[in-house]
């Protein structure tokens, strides 16, 4: 029932976008197996998404491929993606799409971690009353105005744990407006119509680095809102590799349109990503990779290394495949050409 109404949906498109998310039901069921929240089934997935994309027709205008990868990353999370739940969104950028959670979606993953008894986020405004105690046990007090309650001063996100222990985040407007300032969209719908959601969320996102990962729920749940954070702000920039003269990952010039290549280096469960990422930066996190700024590298599960392939040839984006000492592999052409098959050619950790 759920594909047929997905099927009418997409005949009354003029572009593919509801074909494809149709046709990607096995890799929706695949990446919602390990994360599936109560009720929803992958067929719900799928007609959420068609709905979020029916309601949102600069959808319509982004790339097939860049609907789904979004969709991909919400399935991964278990976010219901239909938009009366507003747990997440799928927001065009241009031709670009991309997933976007929610704070109420953050607050929904932190209640399914199991460890939270508490868990919400609130704008405070000057006629309120609000207190914090930092010391000798951390609490906060915030009673609402009643009528008028004057102009926004701060935010604040709070978690209760099962144990009766109270960890909070209160940042001022100055600091939130700093926030905002870093965002790649300052003047998005969030910061400016629905405001109150970005205040809220930037208190949550600075909270959950102090979470602490007891259980695979709560690691998911950071994760998350890690990965939102760097959607909205991009990652830390990883610069180009500094290589003395005479090394052999040195490539001469293309003098086509590709851009400086990356280099990856592939294991039996995670893959490394080097070099210039800085043209995928945004797509990384879509498949999967995680920016680990001690070691300066992504890393990603080695099984989608398929997908990172397919984004660096629709960016002109040359790959070589590396070896443990970052040598090219003598299956390796250095700053493969788009095009090519590089599926076939990396092993994927097999």
């Amino acid at each position: 029932m759920m594909a047929t109404q997905v099927t009418e949906l997409a005949t009354k498109s003029k572009l593919g976008v509801l074909q494809a998310v149709e046709k990607a039901l096995p890799q929706f069921a695949g990446r919602l197996s390990k994360n599936l929240p109560n009720g929803m089934t992958p067929e719900k997935f799928m007609f959420g998404v068609g709905t979020a994309v029916q309601k949102n027709p600069k959808l319509l205008e982004c790339e097939p491929g860049s609907v789904l990868l979004a969709a991909y990353e919400a399935a991964e999370l278990g976010i219901n993606l239909n938009p009366s739940l507003q747990l997440g969104y799928l927001i065009p950028y241009g031709k670009e799409a991309q997933f976007q959670l929610s704070y109420r979606g953050m607050i929904q993953k932190g209640y399914e971690s199991g460890a939270l008894r508490t868990f919400f986020a609130e704008v405070v405004y000057a006629k309120d009353k609000f207190e914090r105690q930092l010391a000798p046990k951390r609490n906060l007090f915030h009673a609402p105005a009643d009528g008028e309650r004057g102009d926004p001063i701060g935010a604040y996100a709070l978690v209760e744990f099962k144990s009766g222990d109270i960890e909070f985040e209160y940042l001022t407007k100055e600091q939130i407006d700093r926030h905002r300032a870093h965002s790649k969209q300052p003047d998005s719908l969030m910061w400016k119509k629905f405001w109150e959601e970005g205040w809220r969320k930037t208190p949550i996102r600075v909270l959950s680095k102090r979470l602490p990962l007891t259980n695979p729920e709560l690691e998911a749940l950071a994760e998350a809102i890690e990965r939102d954070a760097i959607n909205d702000r991009g990652p830390e920039p990883t610069g180009a590799i500094q290589l003395e003269p005479g090394s052999p990952l040195l490539t001469t010039a293309k003098p086509t349109d590709v851009l400086p290549g990356i280099f990856v280096q592939v294991g039996k469960s995670l893959t490394v990503i080097t070099g210039q990422t800085y043209d995928i930066r945004d797509d990384l996190p879509k498949v999967g990779a995680k920016w680990d700024g001690k070691a300066r590298v992504w890393t990603m599960p080695a099984a989608r290394t398929h997908e990172l392939l397919t984004i660096c040839e629709a960016k002109h984006v040359g790959v070589t495949e590396v070896d443990d000492n970052g040598k090219p592999l003598a299956s390796a052409t250095p700053a493969r050409e788009p095009g090519e098959d590089n599926e076939s050619q990396l092993n994927f950790g097999q």
